[in-house]
């Protein structure tokens, strides 16, 4: 059994038969002796597997675990059990349960295939049942539409979403493998949408036109898909030019807020030319922005000198919450880019009703973003007790100006959280100067010192030959595998 993924085995069927006393005897051919055993009447017997239909999967409350349990097959003397991914056939758990419920490891969004089958019992000349019960099962929430192959704006053109689904998360499952187009700006507005390849371990392509690109103003998430943007010079994501009127916050300051996330997981970009998200010089406050296990290459032209990555600066607006893990971002082209992360001055928790900000890197990857520009610039955050930073295990190469934390954090409150640990800093060859990387910006004593050595940078292998690194485990970890 792999102890890593099977939590636990669970006696579930001798319990409920203690529970049930007299009525189980009734409903089943088995009799309780008192002595923690079981006489079964069913003899000489061919068994077959549980149906189906009776086998019942629970998630438990945190999402991290499942428990599978089906009903008792008399004259069984035990279950062959396996679970498998069925998008890559990678085996979970494989097994003999002696009980009729076990609890193993859970991931969202993955398609399962469960087999169980009945094995037999010598004492009682029983036979394993022929062949398992298999049941598939999948940890995808539930699909609003599926998407045929083709162009995205036509087909949303030709099924609008429907006007009483707004505060709804609309899942759209683009097919495996396939390709779409999008040749103009598709905005979803006032909804908020998930779009996503039904198996995560082959995703679908959507290829940006001339002047294609994603907007909204509400909510969005992409999971398991492949942009590729090099045809356009429009934002990855925009915030809508026309906002949603009802998001307008009156009270803070006017902004129009997005309350639902943003949000992009296990996601490739292709060679994106601009932005990768612009606000449309609107004023918006975005509560949460999160990118997780992505891979993100900037092909910029030379019209990104004095912009940002990600520019919501022009409106009057910010991110509160910026936050990227297990992500890699690099840039492949000589042409400079003033900023990674840019928000208006006016840009603040308070000023749109919220209580702290904050900006979140944790093992992450960094080559060649703004190198002789800024990682952020957010004066409205800078030196204020509500903003905080959490820099942990990220490696930072040429970026930046050399003054990675300086620019990340502004200024410094004692009364934030500012929690730097084991990132690296390096530029031109050497360690980030001494004012820059230590003092009173990363303030941990910890930064590493050391190249980390990518094995081929210039061609988007990132993957660290440093030892410092290698020791730590920084950086992005799909290149520690």
């Amino acid at each position: 059994m792999n102890k890593l993924q099977f939590v636990s085995s669970m006696r579930l069927c001798a319990y409920a038969a203690v529970v049930a006393g007299v009525g189980l005897v009734a409903s089943c051919a088995d009799t309780y002796d008192g002595n923690e055993t079981f006489r079964s009447s069913v003899r000489n017997a061919q068994l077959s597997s549980p149906d189906a239909n009776s086998i019942t999967i629970t998630a438990a409350t945190d999402g991290a675990s499942q428990t599978i349990s089906w009903p008792v097959v008399h004259g069984a003397s035990g279950y062959e059990v396996k679970l498998f991914n069925a998008g890559d056939e990678s085996v979970i758990l494989a097994d003999t349960i002696d009980g009729c419920s076990v609890s193993v490891s859970r991931e969202e969004d993955v398609n399962y295939r469960l087999e169980v089958r009945a094995l037999g019992n010598a004492k009682l000349n029983n036979k394993d049942a022929d062949q398992p019960t298999t049941k598939l099962f999948s940890t995808f929430t539930q699909t609003f539409a599926p998407i045929p192959e083709g162009d995205l704006s036509e087909w949303f053109a030709d099924n609008p979403i429907p006007e009483d689904s707004v505060g709804m998360n609309l899942n759209f499952d683009l097919a495996p493998g396939a390709t779409y187009t999008l040749n103009e700006v598709l905005d979803f507005g006032k909804f908020t949408v998930t779009l996503r390849t039904s198996d995560k371990n082959n995703p679908a392509t959507i290829v940006y036109g001339q002047g294609g690109g994603l907007a909204t103003s509400s909510g969005f998430i992409a999971k398991y898909l492949v942009f590729d943007c090099g045809a356009s010079t429009q934002a990855v994501l925009a915030l809508s030019e026309n906002p949603n009127p009802d998001i307008l916050d009156a009270d803070h300051n006017n902004h129009h807020q997005i309350t639902d996330p943003i949000s992009f997981q296990n996601c490739k970009f292709n060679n994106v030319v601009r932005y990768f998200m612009y606000d449309n010089k609107k004023k918006y406050c975005v509560k949460t922005f999160n990118m997780t296990d992505c891979l993100v290459q900037f092909s910029p032209d030379d019209k990104m000198s004095t912009a940002a990555y990600f520019q919501i600066y022009d409106g009057g607006g910010f991110i509160n919450d910026f936050i990227a893990t297990r992500t890699t971002f690099y840039s492949t082209t000589a042409n400079e880019v003033k900023y990674f992360i840019r928000y208006n001055n006016s840009g603040r928790c308070d000023r749109a009703g919220y209580l702290t900000n904050s900006i979140n890197l944790r093992y992450c990857t960094f080559y060649n973003i703004a190198k002789t520009g800024q990682m952020a610039n957010h004066s409205g955050f800078d030196g204020r007790n509500t903003s905080n930073y959490d820099i942990v295990g990220n490696i930072f190469v040429d970026c930046g100006s050399g003054q990675v934390p300086r620019r990340l954090t502004g200024r410094i409150n004692a009364q934030a959280v500012n929690n730097f640990a084991y990132n690296t800093y390096w530029f031109d060859g050497a360690p980030e100067a001494e004012g820059y990387s230590k003092n009173e910006y990363d303030t941990s004593n910890n930064a590493l010192q050391t190249d980390p050595a990518f094995v081929d940078a210039e061609n988007g292998n990132f993957t660290p030959t440093g030892a410092e690194q290698l020791e730590r485990q920084t950086g992005d970890p799909r290149w520690l595998k």
